[in-house]
């Protein structure tokens, strides 16, 4: 009688422990929002497509743009129908400097407006800063990105190794975008090659060079632009292979036309589709939970 007592108030207690636990996760529930540049259909599907495993364990949203006021906005709405009262916002881009300042701004976690607004509805939208989106909630936003990932480092290396024939004369190039300023743009490089540490720990490749593009840039794209062909040029001589890895999210971007009339291989897939992407988005997202959960018992 004794021990059938003592399960019952165990069995009270627990179920007890269980109501109060449902309903400090109800009163303190976290959303995840992705941030995403966005493209053409595929590359959004792409984007989805990474983002469903995370989707199945967190209440997820996707904010396409850089930093837009309206897919943020929402963004926000479609989490707070999910009765979430925080969010963690992982932004899935190359650098952590990316659109930051604005986000920051957009989403209320600092008083003062960026230099200027990247416009996303054509010239003369949004002439006067757009104010920040309401949200109730705690916020908290990555403050790293692709480039700080080792995660993207397995990538490489597996896309790589299957466009390799392990005859020990390859080498391999990784082309990313790049930024305007000097200085950011040497930060590029330097993190690409830590990156790509992984390729040539592999003990595969003769060489693995990393170059910038510096895309948007006219007056610093023509110099990025022969750097990149010399390399396959030279490195493709004498029967050697050169392949070719975008440092993009998706696609290949210009660097068919960059390398047109060029001998290379390339899968010309960028980073997706790939599950360390996902893994590295529910790591950031694990990261941002348990600082708003730190912020919520202070």
């Amino acid at each position: 009688m004794i021990q059938l007592t003592r399960i019952l108030s165990l069995f009270v207690f627990l179920l007890l422990c269980c109501v109060s636990t449902s309903h400090a996760q109800q009163s303190n529930s976290c959303g995840l929002m992705i941030m995403a540049h966005g493209g053409s259909e595929q590359w959004n599907e792409a984007i989805e497509d990474v983002v469903a495993p995370v989707m199945k364990k967190f209440p997820t949203s996707i904010a396409f743009g850089m930093a837009d006021h309206e897919t943020l906005k929402a963004s926000i709405s479609e989490l707070e129908k999910q009765n979430i009262d925080c969010i963690a916002v992982v932004r899935l881009f190359m650098s952590a400097q990316s659109f930051l300042h604005q986000t920051e701004y957009l989403l209320g976690l600092r008083e003062d407006e960026p230099p200027f607004f990247i416009s996303h509805h054509g010239p003369g939208h949004h002439a006067e800063p757009p104010t920040p989106v309401e949200f109730n909630g705690k916020i908290a936003i990555s403050q790293t990105a692709l480039l700080d990932a080792p995660e993207v480092g397995n990538i490489l290396a597996t896309n790589a190794l299957a466009l390799s024939d392990s005859s020990g004369n390859e080498s391999v190039l990784v082309i990313a975008h790049g930024a305007g300023d000097d200085q950011v743009n040497e930060q590029w490089l330097q993190k690409l090659d830590v990156l790509s540490e992984t390729l040539r720990e592999t003990g595969l490749f003769r060489s693995v060079g990393v170059h910038s593009l510096r895309e948007d840039w006219e007056d610093k794209r023509p110099k990025a632009e022969q750097g990149i062909r010399d390399f396959v040029v030279e490195h493709s001589e004498n029967g050697n292979r050169v392949i070719v890895l975008p440092f993009r999210l998706f696609g290949f971007g210009p660097y068919a036309e960059v390398l047109d009339g060029l001998t290379y291989e390339s899968n010309g897939k960028g980073l997706l589709p790939h599950s360390e992407v996902s893994q590295w988005i529910e790591r950031m997202a694990g990261q941002l939970f348990s600082e708003l959960s730190e912020d919520v018992d202070t």
